[in-house]
C-alpha cells in the first residue's frame, strides 16, 4: 500500500479533485485496459483517495483523483506523485504531466 499523506487522527482535511493528463516520456503503444488496471488498483488501496479513474488516451493518460489534503498545491503534488508512482508499478514508465485542474471536490465536505 502506497501511503504519501497520512493525516493526525480526528483531523479533518477537505477533499480535492485533481484532473491530469499526461504524457509518457518515452514512445511506447497506447495503454491498454489490462495496463490500467494496476494504476487503478493501487490508487484505490491508497489511503485518504476517495475516487479515480483512469483512461487511456493515444500518447498516455487522463486521470481524475478525489483526495483528501490540506490545500490544493498539496493535492497536486500528492496526486502528481501517485500517478507517476502507479505508471511505473505498472510497467509504462515514466510520465510527463501536461495538463493540470484541481478544484474542491462537490459536495465532499471533509474527510
Amino acid at each position: 500500500m502506497l501511503n504519501l499523506l497520512t493525516a493526525a487522527r480526528g483531523a479533518a482535511l477537505p477533499v480535492w479533485m485533481v484532473q491530469l493528463r499526461v504524457g509518457f516520456a518515452a514512445d511506447r503503444r497506447p495503454p491498454n485496459d489490462a495496463d490500467l488496471e494496476p494504476i487503478a488498483e493501487v490508487l484505490y488501496r491508497t489511503e485518504g483517495v476517495r475516487s479515480a479513474a483512469v483512461v487511456p488516451l493515444e500518447t498516455g493518460l487522463a486521470v481524475a483523483v478525489g483526495l483528501d489534503a490540506p490545500d490544493a498545491t498539496s493535492a497536486l503534488e500528492r496526486a502528481r506523485v501517485l500517478i507517476a508512482s502507479c505508471a511505473r508499478h505498472a510497467g509504462l514508465g515514466e510520465l510527463k504531466v501536461l495538463r493540470t485542474r484541481v478544484t474542491p471536490a462537490p459536495d465532499a465536505g471533509t474527510a
